[in-house]
């Protein structure tokens, strides 16, 4: 069996959706929309946005869920079968 190492898992730094830490929720959603289209979705499916500071220093990152929250606040309490129908999205 072969030994898989986290090198060969991880994503570059290089290849992810970035924006500032003073981007909109529109700038960050578009950022990871380029960032899917750019690189190879066999080997990367990017679901989180890292957000830089003025320095280019990482601070934090915004995941798919997040994206979610900041659309639909209430996201986490919308209960009909686990998808969120009532706000216009299907599963």
């Amino acid at each position: 069996m072969k030994t898989i190492t986290v090198k060969d898992m991880m994503v570059e730094l290089a290849e992810y959706a970035i924006v500032t830490e003073d981007a909109t929720l529109v700038d960050a959603i578009v950022a990871l929309e380029k960032a899917q289209k750019e690189f190879d979705p066999a080997r990367h499916r990017h679901r989180a946005i890292l957000v830089l500071d003025r320095n280019k220093k990482v601070v934090g990152k915004i995941s798919m869920l997040d994206v979610l929250r900041g659309l639909e606040p209430k996201y986490g309490k919308i209960k009909v079968n686990g998808v969120l129908s009532r706000t216009g999205f299907s599963s």
